[in-house]
């Protein structure tokens, strides 16, 4: 099943049991990732692929993570001003909610002895690859399920 039906499916198994976050959160995530541009419209993208999908999953992850990075400052910060940190509390296990929802429909991750496998398969068949075509390797084939930062550093190395 594509990932687009699949959350498709679960927001509505979402609404008829009354879980309006996942529900609430599914219909966000399902209208953000059926989004076709009109840039995309005019080079003939119709359709709305698992890769754009997993993308737009991955955006919203990294959105949460910071809410919740957020939510923690904000929580001392009351606690040090000795006012009331409930609705902080309240929004954080929320978004804590939100995190664990969105991480079922994210791609396996790949560990860093597996990325580094797979840079140094690339360079044994190219041993003249530099970092952007290990890079643009990683993307096609491995897109959304590694770290970039962690990719670069060690195409680097």
């Amino acid at each position: 099943m594509a990932l687009l039906d699949q959350l498709k499916a679960d927001q509505l198994s979402a609404r008829k049991s009354n879980d309006r976050l996942k529900a609430d959160l599914l219909t966000t995530l399902i209208g953000e990732a059926a989004q076709i541009t009109t840039e995309e419209f005019k080079r003939g993208v119709t359709d709305v692929t698992d890769e754009k999908v997993a993308a737009t999953v991955a955006k919203f992850l990294k959105n949460t993570k910071l809410t919740l990075e957020n939510l923690g400052s904000e929580r001392a910060r009351l606690v040090d001003a000795g006012g009331d940190a409930s609705k902080v509390d309240a929004r954080t296990k929320a978004a804590e909610t939100e995190l664990a929802i969105l991480s079922s429909y994210s791609p396996k991750q790949m560990t860093d002895s597996e990325l580094r496998e797979a840079i140094n398969d690339f360079r044994a068949k190219n041993p003249d690859a530099n970092v952007g075509s290990i890079m643009a390797h990683l993307k096609t084939s491995f897109g959304g399920r590694y770290d970039g930062k962690a990719a670069s550093a060690l195409a680097r190395g």
